[in-house]
């Protein structure tokens, strides 16, 4: 699989899932589900996880060739 799907993948998966644990937060607290929040905290996570995971991969092959 190639290093910017696995990002795209893991970008969307963190996200959704940062997103539901937020929202059980506020569901806990006594809050009311603010879908502009849940998408905020999807994108934004999911954007900076996904990018993390692009570079964590990338410094991985480097090294991978390099030890070849």
């Amino acid at each position: 699989m190639s290093i910017t799907r696995q990002s795209i993948i893991g970008g969307i998966i963190s996200g959704l899932v940062y997103a539901a644990i937020m929202a059980g937060f506020d569901y806990y607290e006594d809050n009311s589900f603010n879908l502009k929040i849940f998408m905020l905290n999807f994108v934004l996570f999911g954007l900076f996880m996904g990018l993390y995971t692009t570079f964590r991969l990338r410094k991985k092959a480097k090294s991978k060739e390099k030890s070849n």
